[in-house]
């Protein structure tokens, strides 16, 4: 299992430093994706969770009192969050081969990194999360939505080289609301709420993290398939 070469040009801490250091906006859509974890599926205390493909690993950061495994393909990425986290727990590992045995982890993280894989690979890392998680476990996913405006902000990050390639680059996949629900549900999931975000959150963000966090808030309940991204909470059956 591959990632597209532009991933790899992506330096480790990448996640985290658009998060605290980026342009607003970039800070503000970063921080909408904490704010819906928050929001739907904050990690457990009791119990220990995975993020996988995490990245730099800001769930590790902002959920600091939670006991959580940060997967990555990239050793730069599990070593930023070594350098922000010292005592985490990181795993350098494939994504359709996770080292953990069956029914390990009762919540589970999936962010933003479906689309970076060709549907049959992108299947078979769902298939590998549910193995490593009983029946029962939750699961959040996040990916891009393209039967909204993403497709405008991808075009213009990406014109501007304002961030690594997306289209046809980090991104491989293309997803909407009935795309993703059978691909999710195909690798023995069951979607228990799905939707979208980041619709206008982003902006508000910019002024005000409250605010920013109540809008999240708000399109997670109401603004069906609308957001920039959707995402969908899961059961594994």
């Amino acid at each position: 299992m591959t990632l597209p070469r532009v991933e790899h040009e992506i330096p480790g801490p990448y996640q985290l430093d658009a998060l605290l250091k980026g342009r607003a906006p970039q800070r503000a859509w970063h921080r909408a994706r904490l704010d819906l974890v928050a929001q739907l599926l904050p990690p457990m205390r009791d119990a220990i969770s995975v993020d996988v493909a995490a990245g730099s690993g800001i769930l590790t950061w902002a959920f600091r009192s939670s006991p959580m495994v940060s997967v990555d393909m990239r050793l730069d990425a599990c070593q930023a969050i070594r350098g922000h986290s010292p005592g985490a727990r990181v795993v350098v590992a494939e994504l359709g081969r996770l080292p953990f045995l069956p029914g390990t982890f009762p919540q589970v993280y999936f962010l933003e990194t479906l689309e970076h894989f060709p549907p049959d690979e992108g299947g078979r890392i769902l298939d590998e999360m549910r193995r490593v998680s009983p029946p029962g476990a939750r699961c959040l996913i996040t990916t891009p939505n393209y039967r909204s405006h993403w497709i405008i902000l991808e075009w213009l990050l990406d014109a501007f080289r304002l961030t690594p390639p997306m289209a046809n680059g980090q991104h491989v996949c293309r997803y909407d609301a009935a795309t993703l629900a059978r691909t999710v549900e195909a690798a023995g999931w069951q979607i228990e709420r799905c939707g979208s975000f980041n619709l206008l959150a982003p902006v508000v963000g910019m002024f005000s993290r409250e605010i920013g966090a109540r809008c999240v808030d708000v399109e997670a309940r109401w603004a069906g398939h609308a957001g920039a991204l959707l995402y969908v909470v899961c059961r594994a059956r």
